[in-house]
Formats: C-alpha cells, sequence, structure tokens
C-alpha cells in the first residue's frame, strides 16, 4: 500500500481537504498507477439526503447481486438501523474536488458508497438469526462485539479502494467504541477477499439467511487485537506495496470527528411513516427494546 497523504486547499477561508492517494495494490508484482486525486470524503451520514442515498444505493446494489427481492420501495435498512448507537458510514465523492476547481465545492457530494455498524445491544446481532451458538460463546467470554452490515460501493467508483478505506474507518471507530470483534455475514462470492485481505475468519456454516434473499452467508469474525498482530508479523520486513497493516490500524484517516448521533424523531418519522411503511412488520418486542434504548441515551423513539 502506498502511503496515504492528505493535503488541503482553501475555498472562501475555509479549509477543504483533499485526499492524495496512490493507487492501492495488493502486491509489488501488480501494475503500478500513476499518483491522482481522490476527491472522495468520509463521514458518518448526518442528514436525510445522505441517508436516503445511502440506503438507496445499498437497495439497489443488492438487488442486482440477489440480496434483496426488488419491492419497489429503493431502499434498503433494516430494524437494526433504528437503533441509537447504529452508525450510517458514507464515501461522498466530489466532482468539484476531482476536477481540481474547489470554487465549486459545495461540500455534499455525491454518495458512492456506504456501511452501517450494529454495535451488541439487548436486540442482539444481525446473524443471529443463522449462527446464533457461536456469537453467544462470544458474547459469554466478555467480547464487545459489532456487525456490518449494509456494505455497498458504487461500482463506477471502485478505482477510489472506496471499499478498503470504508474498512479502515470501521477499524479506527471500533477502535473508539472499544469494540473487541468485528461480525459480518458473508456470500459465498466474497469469503475469500474478506478472508485473504480483511483477515476474517468464518464462524459456522454456510445457511440461507432471510436478509439475504435468493443467497447463503456464512458468519465470520474478526478479533481486532489479533488480526493486527497478523498483519504487522505478515508485513514486517517485506517490500509490499499494500502494507495493510499500516494502512488498516496506524495510519490516521481525514475525516470530521466525532461518534455521531442517533436517528432523530423527524428522521424517524420520515424513513418509517413517509418514505416506508417499514415499521408496520416490526414485532412489539422490538419496539419496546428500541423504546429502553432511546430513553437510555436520553431520545425519544416516537412510536
Amino acid at each position: 500500500m502506498e502511503q496515504e497523504k492528505s493535503s488541503s486547499q482553501k475555498l472562501n477561508g475555509k479549509t477543504v481537504p483533499v485526499e492524495r492517494r496512490k493507487e492501492v495494490r495488493l502486491s509489488k508484482d501488480e501494475n503500478k498507477g500513476a499518483p491522482e486525486i481522490c476527491a472522495v470524503t468520509y463521514k458518518i451520514a448526518d442528514g436525510k439526503e445522505a441517508l436516503e442515498q445511502a440506503f438507496s444505493l445499498v437497495w439497489k446494489n443488492y438487488v442486482e447481486t440477489g440480496l434483496q427481492r426488488d419491492d419497489h420501495e429503493g431502499i434498503r435498512f433494516t430494524k437494526y438501523h433504528m437503533l441509537p448507537d447504529t452508525r450510517v458510514f458514507v464515501a461522498c465523492y466530489h466532482k468539484a474536488l476531482s476536477d481540481q476547481t474547489p470554487e465549486k465545492f459545495d461540500g455534499k457530494g455525491q454518495i458512492v458508497g456506504t456501511v452501517t455498524l450494529v454495535l451488541d445491544s439487548p436486540m442482539g446481532l444481525p446473524m443471529e438469526e443463522f449462527c446464533a451458538s457461536e456469537v453467544a460463546k462470544l458474547r459469554a467470554e466478555g467480547r464487545r462485539m459489532a456487525e456490518v452490515i449494509a456494505f455497498s460501493v458504487n461500482p463506477k467508483y471502485t478505482k477510489y479502494k472506496v471499499f478498503l478505506h470504508m474498512f479502515k474507518l470501521l477499524f479506527q471507530f471500533a477502535a473508539m467504541k472499544e469494540v473487541t470483534d468485528l461480525c459480518c455475514s458473508v456470500t459465498e462470492r466474497h469469503i475469500k477477499f474478506y478472508r485473504k485481505v480483511c483477515l476474517f475468519e468464518p464462524m459456522g456454516e454456510l445457511l440461507p439467511y432471510s436478509a439475504a434473499y435468493k443467497l447463503k452467508v456464512q458468519g465470520h469474525r474478526l478479533n481486532i487485537e489479533e488480526a493486527q498482530k497478523k498483519a504487522e508479523n505478515f508485513y514486517s520486513g517485506k517490500e509490499f506495496d499494500a502494507d495493510l497493516h499500516r494502512f488498516f490500524f496506524t495510519e490516521g484517516f481525514n475525516r470530521n470527528k466525532g461518534e455521531g448521533e442517533p436517528l432523530s424523531e423527524e428522521l424517524l418519522h420520515y424513513f418509517l411513516k413517509e418514505r416506508s411503511d417499514f415499521l408496520v412488520n416490526v414485532p412489539e418486542d422490538d419496539l419496546c427494546t428500541l423504546r429502553a434504548e432511546y430513553d437510555r441515551v436520553g431520545k425519544c423513539f416516537p412510536f
């Protein structure tokens, strides 16, 4: 991995971050790309527009890959998105910065990637539908878990390595929240990548999963501390262009600081009542859990 570098430009007296990075390569034998300006920024989604773009991107990609039934709603989210500790991360492409015309920069950008992190809670984790015993064992050992869901990238922007940069953001946010293990459900097509590049290990068998529609998935888990040690040992003293230990675990990330906020009452009303009829399918037990979780953080769940 070539070391990521950041620079900034001034716009109306305000500093605008511009990330400069060389193309991510996984070994020194792959073609070497020329340096390019990548005007992609990363943040926690903090408003209706960003969230709707993120949910729409997931729906579109999941329909195309067979993970989502085409129900024509055009957005995909789960009951776990409503939890106050859940965070939706987005990658925003800024054409003005890519064209090196910062005077046209409006700060919004197009959402080209998204991922959601669900912290363990009384509602549990999504993957417990098909590997409950494995999750229960980790919980009994005192592990602090979080599950990665709704990962989606616009294929037109894969050259910017959005997938890897979003995983880097996940690792750093998880460390801030003292998460010990990241979990996820992985389709057979993506298992090799998650194990080889992202260092996940399998949990349980390849099984049907209601959230995956037509596809089977297998639970995977990443012990963050062990993964960091494995990556450090593997890359130490070796000539790799892609030092994933340095990239994922030691280099900083150019994003706004903060831990984000729970969905506001306004956003909950919009996505659950106006934008969809999702709420009618949420069991009362889950609604009780949501009310209690919002009360815990001093907020109100309005349903």
